[in-house]
């Protein structure tokens, strides 16, 4: 097993006693089949041979054998899928926890739809791997063992014709290893890119049609799509003519055991040969079917790769080893950027270059500049989305790289240009800013956005259904429930990045105001162009090319 596939070895070591019953189950399966077929023979040997045969005894032993082997059977599809599903669910929460600590990775972007869509589908290959396909291995070593032993007793020469072919049909998945491994890699990559192009055109679908581009989109997934196929058909011709070669193995073993019986007919006996028969197969049909599902090892291999890339990702930002604890309130001293430089790639110039400023407890600061001057990288790094390359962000006089997560983001709220919204109601999406909260609480904090407001076109208030990405409410609307969600935490700053861009003067008037009436402890950076709101702010920082111009 190769090295990405052994490291998630210890995923299901922590199922220990779901996977030994995998395997201990999977043996008695796969032992009292073989013992069903090996007795069974015997008798149509024997009955042949001689004209008679205990056949009541026999008959008692396979309906024993029988009955142990549905059981067990039941037992083992149980237990594998639960094992599996076990396996499922531990993977996905590691790769999401991963995910969740080390995007948006500034430095290596990928587009929306594709990191983690691969990533989960990568966990559900490697689930039927380690679920199925590592306790059937295991169990086939047992089998193999008594298929040796049975023909030694038959006659040796049977090694001979049997072993051989389990060695080249064992042998399969390695011998096709490269060209699996490159196919597998081709696959998953052209699945992701049709995958995030078809998400992309989902998402955009109004766009695309309104100006006329929906042909050129569609053209584009089917060049996405003639891919994926190419690469499908050529991973069928590999498959198939594994799957020949196998048969093939299967067929020429069942003829060797009838030639050697043949001509060791005197030492074999009549009543023996049908034994023989199925000695010769009973091996290599475990293996045939390990080989089936090892035939696609190459994407597993790539699979495991991809996931242990995910996990080994390094976090956006480090965690605090020894967090410490804000100041109370009545001694805050606001949040101060002193120095602060950083850069989204490894070339170009810096997003931000040595800038400087403050804002205080129950100020309200205003930062402007035109598109591209850094004024949504300093929203970002005020909620330690990332870390500066250089200088220091403090919130109270303590850095935000030694505040622990938590407390973070219940000091700081921002609102985004583009706030996301789940579906279900107002009022479910404003408590996401604080679980714990009070129906009253919520209430308040709808109020104070503007939300019960009779010209907010909300007639439900917090009761108003939304869709899928806040579907069924305005651009304004959509931003009024996240400042509300902002203003439930009761944060020390506030953060709202064109948060108003999208409102109406009036909307826009009924947020700057309830804005206004927030405790007199909270400081508020406003990132905005409208002269009305600039002129509601204690003062303005101006932003240029990533360097502070006032």
């Amino acid at each position: 097993m190769s090295g990405p596939l052994r490291r998630l070895l210890p995923v299901v070591a922590e199922q220990r006693a779901n996977f030994v019953w995998t395997i201990t189950s999977n043996a008695v399966v796969q032992l009292g089949a073989l013992s069903i077929a090996v007795v069974g023979a015997w008798l149509a040997g024997r009955t042949a041979a001689t004209g008679t045969a205990p056949l009541v005894a026999v008959a008692g032993v396979l309906c024993g054998l029988a009955v142990l082997t549905a059981a067990m059977t039941w037992r083992e599809s149980w237990v594998s899928h639960d094992l599996a599903y076990r396996l499922i669910g531990v993977l996905r929460a590691r790769v999401f926890d991963r995910l969740r600590v080390s995007l948006p990775d500034r430095r290596k972007p990928r587009r929306s739809g594709d990191l983690a869509s691969v990533a989960f589908a990568d966990v559900d290959r490697l689930e039927w791997l380690y679920a199925h396909t590592v306790a059937q291995v295991l169990t086939c070593v047992v089998l193999v063992a008594a298929t040796t032993t049975l023909s030694l007793f038959v006659t040796p020469w049977l090694l001979l014709v049997w072993v051989p072919f389990v060695v080249v049909t064992a042998a399969l998945p390695w011998l096709f290893g490269r060209v699996s491994a490159r196919q597998g890699a081709q696959l998953t990559e052209a699945a992701a890119a049709l995958n995030a192009e078809l998400v992309d055109t989902v998402r955009g679908l109004d766009e695309l049609s309104a100006a006329g581009a929906l042909h050129r989109r569609t053209a584009a997934l089917d060049r996405h799509t003639s891919v994926l196929t190419t690469v499908q058909a050529r991973i069928g011709s590999r498959t198939g003519l594994e799957r020949a070669v196998t048969d093939t193995a299967l067929s020429l073993s069942a003829i060797g055991a009838l030639a050697v019986c043949a001509v060791n007919l005197d030492a074999v006996g009549r009543a023996l040969t049908p034994v023989a028969m199925v000695l010769a197969t009973a091996a290599l049909g475990p293996i045939a079917q390990i080989s089936d599902l090892l035939r696609n090892l190459g994407t597993l291999r790539a699979a495991g790769a991809r996931i242990v890339g995910v996990l080994d990702r390094a976090p956006a930002v480090r965690e605090a080893h020894a967090p410490r604890s804000l100041p109370p309130r009545d001694r805050a001293t606001g949040l101060v950027f002193d120095h602060v430089t950083f850069r989204y790639g490894d070339e170009g110039p810096p997003a931000l270059r040595e800038v400087s400023f403050a804002v205080r407890p129950g100020e309200r600061v205003a930062l402007t500049g035109p598109s591209g001057a850094g004024k949504t990288t300093c929203a970002l790094l005020a909620v330690r989305m990332w870390d500066p390359d250089a200088g220091r962000i403090t919130l109270d006089g303590v850095d935000l790289a030694e505040l622990a997560d938590d407390n973070l983001r219940g000091a700081i709220s921002a609102v985004p240009q583009d706030p996301g919204l789940l579906a279900g109601t107002i009022a479910t999406n404003i408590r996401l800013g604080r679980p714990d909260a009070s129906d009253h609480d919520v209430e308040q904090a709808a109020r104070r956005a503007g939300i019960l407001d009779s010209r907010s076109g909300l007639p439900a208030g917090i009761d108003t259904p939304v869709g899928e990405s806040g579907a069924g409410l305005s651009g304004g609307q959509r931003a009024r429930v996240a400042v509300a969600r902002a203003l439930l935490t009761n944060p020390r700053i506030l953060i709202l990045d064109e948060a108003t861009a999208n409102l109406d003067p009036d909307a826009d008037e009924a947020i700057t105001a309830a804005l206004g009436s927030a405790d007199d402890n909270v400081g508020v950076l406003v990132i905005a162009h409208r002269p009305a709101t600039l002129t509601r702010c204690d003062r303005t920082v101006a932003l240029r090319e990533g360097q502070c111009t006032t």
